[in-house]
């Protein structure tokens, strides 16, 4: 699937500019009321050495651990697919540490049979709701791998779904770049749309930006330093002194023109 990302990846192409007036750029925005420093929500199995004014996707299971120093206010907690007693206790439980979100992956169901041991437990609408009132604080959706389901998540009241195509890669399912435009014209405006496909660099979360995504969740081990300084020139050399200035108008023109 990340090969299948990083082409999808390079079909977007950048129209440099230099006949601007941008010369000071600013990635910053906000979650949840928590201000960033930019929009790459490094995931990662841990949170030791990552940057305050970051927010991280962090494994339950280590927002739990002793080993955890990323403060819990800048945590997303993601859990696996589950039952829904077992996730209703543990997002209580999560809640309860001070995360600014709770999280839960649907990506792991594509390993359910044939295809692996993981059991096929699907949410309805209902218990996305049910979730979230039992959470109390944000709830974010990962592996949204089409607009009908992020539909869903928004009538529930989920928060953010981090779009994907994990869950469908046996299928040829598309990748995320592919995906967003749709989910972002289904639920823009009602959730948060977050990219969740693969990174190189931070080119590659401003192409996500561009197609209409408000984050990118990044699996990259890379130094999120390094990601924020590549966005940063990405934006310069696109002309782009701010997120709200990033669009399709950054692209090369022909791939969208639907004439």
């Amino acid at each position: 699937m990340r090969q299948r990302d990083l082409a999808a990846l390079d079909g977007h192409q950048f129209l440099p500019r230099a006949l601007h007036d941008v010369r000071v750029v600013d990635p910053s925005t906000a979650v949840h009321g928590v201000r960033l420093a930019s929009p790459i929500v490094p995931r990662r199995r841990r949170g030791d050495g990552l940057p305050p004014d970051l927010l991280v996707a962090l494994p339950a299971a280590a927002v739990t651990g002793a080993a955890e120093k990323h403060p819990a206010g800048r945590v997303v907690a993601v859990l696996p697919p589950g039952g829904m007693a077992e996730l209703v206790r543990d997002v209580k439980a999560l809640a309860a540490l001070g995360v600014v979100a709770v999280g839960v992956d649907l990506a792991p169901l594509a390993d359910s049979a044939p295809y692996g041991a993981v059991a096929w437990q699907p949410r309805s609408r209902e218990d996305l709701a049910e979730l979230r009132a039992a959470a109390g604080c944000p709830l974010w959706l990962f592996g949204v791998a089409g607009a009908a389901d992020a539909e869903v998540a928004a009538e529930a009241g989920a928060d953010v779904v981090v779009v994907g195509g994990c869950l469908g890669h046996r299928l040829g399912a598309p990748a995320a770049i592919e995906l967003l435009p749709e989910v972002v014209d289904a639920v823009g405006g009602m959730v948060t749309v977050a990219a969740g496909g693969s990174a190189r660099d931070g080119v590659d979360v401003l192409r996500y930006l561009a197609v209409g995504a408000e984050l990118a969740v990044v699996d990259a081990e890379r130094d999120p330093a390094d990601l924020v300084a590549e966005l940063t020139y990405a934006m310069r050399l696109t002309g782009c002194a701010n997120l709200g200035d990033v669009g399709y108008d950054a692209l090369f023109a022909p791939l969208f023109d639907e004439a």
